[in-house]
């Protein structure tokens, strides 16, 4: 076997260099008299009886020329013949890439005796018409010479993407309609090197699905950057998943590194959804729902401010008395409190829901300062809840929003180291 095997999966096929070589016996071929085996040129093989042998799962074939053809005859004084030609052959490998790349293959060289064909004939066959064929079991037998070392070289093979785990050789015959075949087959387990791989996809994956985790740590009022990591994520993870599709066959099936590059998309554009749902809260969902708790509230500091307003028009009209939420004690009646509001210098009366005080009336010009100053106190407070109540419809609440970002931190990386533990113990196991 020579050091030249290239498998192509994308193709389905390996391409081998090889010596080939065949020994068989022909009598007619035996000498005495010189103890000797000859070498004979390459061109006496024309003149010679040589096995109609071809390889069965064939693409393309062709002896090497330079400088010659690569031929050897040798003849031994009993007949035998050894006939050596240098190939290189296009055989097709039929792949399961269910496992890919994490998976092995089984490739085989399959020798046969000549091409079975049928000859179709546009008139009627005439007598001496008949299947054209190669040697049959009556007439030859194929069998490895020496057994396993009728194969060498194999262990020094070294292959970019594989490694030969093991080889067998097995002899058999195939059942056509024209009669037995014998055939020999060369069977190569391959196991393919997951090194370039972990390199050039699985790390690039992982690195790229961890980025797009950067996100979370950005402040939730930065859109641009966040839109942009999060769409520079999601298109690097296409290019690679593209790349890759393009170095292998279109087949139905789904391979085992497409289930990690769509389990790394999932998440990377599951990261950016998360931003899309922050967004939402932070400038749609809260901001409405604040919106109508600040119209309820503001309905209420409306009412209030009513009742203010006329507290301070009984100021107007009385002096400086204010009136809290009045509740009469047993030992003060209605008719004493309405006496004292017809009176300015009467004894002005102060409730609150604890207790009825009361006090001297000042001098009128007091009252008249006392009243102004109120007015404008009140007035001033009812201004501030206003503005208030506007300011806490312009700024929501953003307890949600920070809960949705540290959740994400945590259940992110979580649920991804899951998928890769999961992933690897059952690719390869």
């Amino acid at each position: 076997m020579g050091a030249h095997w290239h498998p192509r999966q994308q193709r389905q096929d390996y391409t081998l260099t090889m010596y080939f070589q065949q020994s068989w016996r022909d009598k007619r071929l035996s000498y005495s008299g010189i103890p000797l085996n000859l070498t004979l040129d390459n061109r006496v093989a024309d003149q010679l009886w040589v096995p109609d042998t071809y390889f069965q799962n064939d693409k393309k074939s062709f002896v090497h020329g330079v400088t010659v053809k690569n031929r050897m005859i040798r003849l031994h004084p009993d007949g035998t013949v050894l006939y050596g030609l240098r190939i290189t052959t296009t055989a097709a490998c039929m792949m399961d890439l269910r496992r890919y790349p994490l998976d092995e293959q089984n490739c085989t060289l399959e020798i046969e005796s000549s091409f079975k064909f049928l000859c179709h004939l546009w008139h009627n066959p005439v007598e001496g018409d008949k299947l054209a064929d190669g040697y049959t079991t009556d007439d030859i037998e194929f069998y490895w010479n020496g057994g396993e070392s009728a194969v060498t070289g194999v262990n020094n093979i070294e292959l970019p993407q594989f490694s030969i785990v093991d080889y067998k050789m097995v002899s058999k015959r195939v059942e056509f309609t024209t009669g037995a075949y014998p055939r020999l087959s060369l069977s190569f387990r391959l196991k393919r090197n997951i090194g370039y791989f972990i390199l050039q996809t699985y790390m690039p994956s992982t690195l790229i699905t961890i980025l797009s985790w950067v996100s979370f740590w950005i402040n939730y009022d930065a859109s641009a950057a966040r839109v942009a990591l999060g769409i520079t994520t999601v298109l690097t993870m296409t290019t690679i998943s593209t790349h890759l599709r393009e170095t292998l066959p279109k087949i139905p099936y789904v391979k085992a590194i497409d289930i990690y590059l769509m389990g790394c998309f999932v998440f990377v554009f599951l990261a950016l959804l998360e931003y899309a749902f922050v967004n939402y809260i932070f400038f749609g969902k809260g901001p409405q729902r604040q919106k109508k708790t600040a119209g309820r509230s503001g309905h209420a500091t409306g009412e209030k401010s009513r009742l203010e307003t006329n507290r301070v028009q009984v100021d107007d009209d009385y002096g400086n008395m204010i009136l809290r939420a009045l509740e009469r004690r047993s030992d003060v009646s209605s008719s004493d409190v309405f006496t004292s509001l017809r009176d300015p210098r009467a004894t002005a009366y102060t409730c609150n829901s604890a207790s009825l005080e009361y006090r001297r009336a000042p001098p009128s010009r007091d009252l008249c300062t006392r009243s102004a100053l109120d007015r404008h106190r009140l007035h001033k407070k009812g201004h501030l809840r206003r503005r208030a109540s506007q300011i806490k419809v312009k700024i929501p609440d953003l307890t949600d929003v920070n809960l949705i970002d540290k959740w994400s931190r945590m259940v992110f990386p979580i649920m991804f180291i899951l998928f890769n533990v999961v992933y690897w113990l059952y690719y390869v196991h």
